[in-house]
């Protein structure tokens, strides 16, 4: 006789664990693809999101994401890299000894 609650109990817990894992991962990534601060004029105006291309010199821009942004992205992967060990240490039966 199949335990239908017990059933459904692993499958929602493993649904729920996936989408947990899986948004943590996104978010990661989301966090690495912060842009730059848009960079402010003396008469309050913004600059342009990006310098004009030319094909012979491409303007390299020193100023990178913000410090937060790669300090959210590690901590989401390092919590994704946690939830997939953990999922690993419960179904490996070795590891409970």
């Amino acid at each position: 006789m199949i335990d239908w609650v017990a059933f459904l109990l692993v499958f929602g817990t493993a649904l729920g664990a996936a989408c947990v894992l899986v948004a943590l991962y996104s978010f990661g990534i989301r966090f690495l693809a912060t842009p730059p601060p848009k960079v402010v004029r003396a008469d309050g105006s913004y600059e342009p999101d990006a310098p004009s291309r030319d094909d012979e010199d491409d303007d390299v821009d020193t100023i990178g994401r913000p410090r937060w942004a790669t300090a959210c992205a590690y901590i989401c992967f390092t919590l994704a890299a946690c939830g997939v060990l953990f999922g690993i240490y419960l179904i490996v039966p070795a590891l409970h000894r």
